[in-house]
């Protein structure tokens, strides 16, 4: 126990074996300025965070790469790649880290603007350079990562707005999502669960996403079409699904009998397979915290 509340990342681990018997909390990402609004702190250090996380009654920690600046239109050296606190936050703290690494049509996105890379798509041979670049950059940090210790990893690759994919879903399954397969083949060899987060609506290549040997996934848009119940459907119950919260629900959450029902919402979500509750989002200012502590609190 941890100030009273059961081990997180054991808890963490026997919801991915299968014992559905607790609902973890985690965020993909938690602005300084959220941190702010429960500690005064200029900037969040490791102890300030640890902090946040008990008050907030999370069970997951995402671990964010640092990469070195001005390297304009190319990857970062694989050994440039800085892990804040690597270290402390695996042996040193009771949460189960994920450490977030992009795919390679965010990547494309980042390295050359949207209008350069959407024209790249229509090039074969340098659309297999770049996700064999990115597949290549990640391998190195997940086998860097496993051996410091992390307890997971999720493969972030926004593929989609809310109407749909960004591109056709041939292109996905041609170039990006075989290369997505291989880097979870290369986490499932330190036998560490491998999550993917995209926003939008991505249901087209649902099955093909499933098929590349993803333990959850992360993000969960309702207003996009992306349903917990509806994706539980399609991906079977031995698949974790995380995230469902947004505004909207955060919003609620300040009212006795919305948040009765959110409450017995997310039961039932845990209730039909793994399931761990957490934003779509992440944590960012202007956000209801207090709404959201309450809710944590009270699972």
């Amino acid at each position: 126990m941890e100030n009273g509340r059961p081990n997180s990342r054991r808890m963490v681990q026997l919801l991915l074996e299968g014992n559905t018997g607790y609902i973890p909390k985690g965020e993909l990402c938690i602005a300084d300025a959220v941190i702010r609004q429960l500690i005064p702190a200029e900037k969040p250090d490791f102890e300030v965070t640890v902090f946040f996380l008990q008050q907030m009654q999370l069970d997951i920690y995402t671990l964010l790469p640092c990469y070195p600046e001005g390297r304009e239109g190319e990857l970062p050296g694989r050994k440039e790649v800085a892990w804040p606190d690597l270290q402390r936050w695996t042996a040193g703290s009771p949460y189960f880290v994920f450490a977030v690494l992009d795919g390679a049509f965010e990547w494309g996105m980042r390295l050359l603007g949207l209008e350069e890379f959407f024209s790249l798509l229509r090039s074969p041979a340098a659309l297999a350079d770049l996700t064999a670049q990115v597949e290549k950059f990640n391998i190195y940090q997940i086998e860097l990562l496993a051996a410091e210790g992390i307890n997971g990893i999720i493969l972030a690759d926004d593929i989609a707005h809310r109407q749909g994919l960004f591109a056709r879903p041939e292109l996905f399954r041609q170039y990006f999502i075989p290369s997505l397969a291989r880097q979870v083949e290369a986490v499932r060899r330190f036998d560490l669960p491998v999550f993917y987060h995209s926003d939008g609506n991505w249901m087209a290549v649902l099955a093909d996403i499933i098929g590349a040997g993803f333990n959850g996934l992360q993000c969960l848009e309702e207003e996009a079409g992306m349903q917990v119940d509806l994706l539980r459907r399609q991906a079977g119950s031995g698949v974790c699904l995380w995230g469902h919260l947004d505004m909207q629900d955060l919003e609620a959450a300040g009212d006795p009998h919305s948040l009765a029902e959110l409450q017995r919402e997310i039961k039932a979500y845990a209730q039909s397979g793994p399931f761990i509750l957490g934003t779509t989002s992440g944590l960012f200012a202007g956000m209801k915290l207090e709404n959201l502590q309450k809710l944590y609190r009270s699972l």
